[in-house]
């Protein structure tokens, strides 16, 4: 029997936003810099030889390296060109991005497309010019599947309309230019996005800058208090942009990763642009903050955000050390808040937060060395654990948790410093009793499977920790 031919008009397209919840551009300039840093230096010649041009020097340098099949597509709307296709509708991808890179994600669907077009490295097809391609080919008419404003242009030569995510608010609209077949996808919420990325519930490890006015009394002089809230916004903010700027180098990474492949970034819920934008834009608006509080505190973040940089570009590889330094970015808070208040830093507290915090960073990798091991994996790639490492990890945690607990209680018997400053400071030994037992119980969960990502989100949502740390915060107010 002869298969009928369907009858629809040919389904173009488009790729950035649409197919894919991302932007081939941007994708291309993340893997191009991280291959070879230095053409940021070419980038404004490439701008200025035009977007079509610039486009194809990006998919030159990162054809190769871009992992296409890891890339969030729009799950809705490839169904629905399967089943167009499989009705023997004629289905295209066309696309402003550079030809080489529109054709390899084309192979990810196998024989879905039946043709495939993109930019050439003179012409940017997009907008007017993707109009006239598309009314050239097709005279008879043609559905276009899209979702940016520059699509209108596409949709008035259209004989049908796809809207697809950002698309979808203007259904109205777009209808008025060409009758709309279906709509897919998800609209996008930037704002959420941003908020979701810069990840707002860890703005509360930065609660820490507080803690040396407890210890001291001083929470009643305004000025302190003033220049900690400006310290702790500016920490905040900046350590936001750090989150971006490692969420955009661990973008191929995080897709991969059964729970990070929904962050906003890996996920297409916030767009790359945005955050390349949004990431030194907060670090600036943090660092000017931070400067307002005291040059103290504008250093501390200072070498807080180096730490952060060589984290991100490589010590994060380097097993033991990665979590050393997650300790020490913990410390530099501590050290950010003593330098508002006299009387000096007590090295017994920086000692302590740095044996509490490795041991916290390291029930985090405890809990990605065991999703290794379940998922029958060895490795993960550009990280310095493997299958297998979970006792090592453990062992070292344990440790540390309980250093320093001891160092707390060794500092409470011997440091006189804290009984001129305080009211009563008896009530101090509430902290580590309260440590003594959540620690151990951290480590005991997270050896059971039931501390699923980094333990201070876990405590901000876990009753027991929350009551044992208001007990520990109402000693301290006790105390002083």
């Amino acid at each position: 029997m002869r298969a009928v031919k369907c009858m629809k008009p040919p389904l173009c397209v488009d790729l950035d936003g649409t197919l894919l919840r991302t932007d081939l551009l941007f994708e291309s300039l993340l893997v191009a810099l991280r291959r070879r840093p230095w053409i940021i230096f070419l980038l404004p010649f490439w701008v200025a030889a035009g977007r079509s041009a610039l486009k194809r020097r990006l998919a030159a340098v990162a054809e190769n390296e871009l992992e296409v099949d890891s890339l969030p597509v729009t799950a809705d709307l490839v169904d629905y060109l399967r089943a167009e296709k499989s009705n023997g509708r004629r289905i295209e991808l066309v696309s402003a991005s550079d030809q080489a890179l529109a054709a390899k994600v084309a192979a990810r669907f196998g024989d879905l497309f039946d043709h495939v077009e993109g930019s050439d490295g003179i012409t940017n097809l997009k907008g007017d010019a993707k109009a006239a391609a598309l009314v050239t080919r097709h005279p008879d008419g043609f559905v276009y599947a899209g979702d940016s404003t520059v699509d209108d242009a596409v949709w008035k030569a259209a004989t049908g309309a796809v809207p697809v995510n950002a698309a979808l608010p203007r259904r109205a609209t777009i209808e008025r230019l060409a009758p709309v077949e279906a709509a897919f996808g998800i609209p996008l919420n930037t704002f959420q996005g941003l908020r979701s990325g810069m990840r707002l519930h860890q703005w509360a490890k930065n609660g820490l800058i507080f803690l040396p006015l407890l210890l001291t009394s001083t929470y009643t002089d305004p000025d302190i208090v003033a220049a900690a809230i400006a310290a702790f916004l500016g920490f905040s903010l900046a350590a936001s942009g750090t989150y971006l700027l490692n969420d955009l180098l661990d973008l191929a990474a995080d897709r991969g990763h059964p729970t990070k492949s929904l962050r906003a970034l890996a996920s297409g819920r916030l767009p790359v642009a945005v955050g390349l934008v949004a990431s030194p834009a907060l670090v600036v608006i943090g660092l000017l903050l931070a400067e307002m509080a005291g040059w103290g505190v504008f250093g501390c973040l200072l070498v807080y955000l180096v730490l952060t940089l060589s984290y991100s570009f490589g010590v994060k590889s380097m097993a033991v050390v990665d979590v050393v330094v997650l300790g020490a970015l913990f410390t530099l808070r501590l050290f950010a808040g003593h330098t508002l208040v006299d009387g000096g830093t007590p090295v017994w507290l920086l000692g302590f937060s740095v044996f509490l915090f490795t041991s916290l960073a390291l029930v985090k990798r405890l809990v990605e060395v065991r999703g290794l091991e379940a998922r029958g994996l060895d490795s993960i790639p550009g990280r310095g654990y493997r299958a297998g490492d979970s006792g090592f990890v453990e062992a070292f945690g344990i440790t540390t948790s309980m250093a320093s607990v001891v160092i707390f209680m060794i500092y409470l018997a011997i440091e006189p410093a804290h009984a001129r400053r305080l009211a009563d400071p008896e009530w101090l030994w509430v902290v580590p009793a309260t440590l003594g037992f959540w620690l151990p119980r951290v480590w005991l969960l997270a050896r059971r499977g039931d501390v699923h990502d980094d333990p201070v989100v876990f405590a901000l949502k876990d009753p027991p920790s929350l009551m044992l740390g208001a007990i520990a915060f109402l000693a301290i107010l006790v105390a002083a």
